[in-house]
């Protein structure tokens, strides 16, 4: 099976490893020649892009449309401007893949589709995003199904940690934060590696997949508990309200996709930050 991931970055470039070396052909986009020829340096065909695609790009990239499976993985810009343009940027993408016959699509998206929507929070559960990056992403989603049905699987994530990532390096000796009851929602890199896998091999019809560690301590104590656990100045919680926010159920998507997580145990994990004592 061809597998092509386009933005192959802090996620999709493992993500393109771990699918090499589990026997499948693979293809990848980077934003330089360098960098694309890196990936074809370890056996990933790499492929130049810079989106929005333009028709200049076509012959470049045009091989890299010939896959039985697309990973799109590419996060809006932080700038508004970028944001704004971000939807529309996938949705003529995901076109063209559709036009040159790719046959499943898979959307890396991301739980803020979900807005401030209070309580336990299933696949069913009806988006309220209120951010640029939620609101861009849910219109991707709803364009996506419209356009591609039942070849489309879209990938939740709640917040993203590993590997030279993890939001204790930002919060660290932060004062006067609110919401310290809050749940946390957070998944690991590698479990994350390990769904689209499972996406991949089985094909499943359902459009809807969301992922996040069965564990959501608060706030206060997960964020503290991690400065500790690698010598940062902990952060100082102004209340310990937001209790009945958001807390994302992945049982059901991992039931369905035959998943048990690696990396479950958060108050557990030690964050990978190279520069955590600096």
């Amino acid at each position: 099976m061809k597998v092509s991931i386009c933005g192959c970055g802090w996620l999709g470039l493992p993500l393109a490893r771990h699918l090499k070396k589990a026997g499948f052909t693979v293809q990848g986009t980077k934003r330089t020649e360098a960098a694309a020829q890196a990936l074809c340096d370890e056996g990933i065909r790499g492929f130049p892009l810079t989106l929005p695609l333009t028709n200049e790009q076509l012959p470049v990239v045009s091989d890299f449309f010939d896959c039985d499976v697309m990973v799109l993985n590419v996060p809006p810009g932080r700038q508004t401007a970028l944001s704004m343009q971000y939807a529309s940027t996938m949705l003529t993408l995901c076109g063209e893949a559709k036009r040159r016959g790719v046959q499943q699509l898979i959307f890396i998206s991301t739980t803020a589709v979900y807005g401030d929507v209070k309580g336990v929070i299933t696949e069913v559960t009806t988006p309220d995003p209120i951010t640029e990056s939620g609101k861009s992403h849910y219109e991707i989603e709803q364009g996506l199904i419209a356009s591609w049905s039942d070849q489309v699987t879209i990938l939740r994530l709640a917040g993203l940690f590993g590997p030279n990532r993890h939001p204790i390096k930002f919060l660290s000796g932060r004062k006067g934060i609110q919401q310290g009851g809050a749940p946390v929602n957070l998944i690991h890199k590698y479990d994350c590696i390990r769904a689209i896998t499972a996406i991949i091999t089985a094909q499943p019809k359902q459009n809807v997949f969301h992922l996040a560690s069965s564990q959501h301590p608060s706030r206060s104590e997960y964020y503290t508990t991690m400065a500790k656990k690698v010598g940062l100045a902990i952060p100082e919680f102004s209340d310990n309200e937001g209790g009945s926010a958001k807390k994302i159920d992945a049982s059901f998507s991992c039931d369905q996709l035959n998943l048990v997580l690696d990396q479950d145990d958060l108050l557990a994990i030690v964050p990978e930050l190279d520069d955590a004592k600096c």
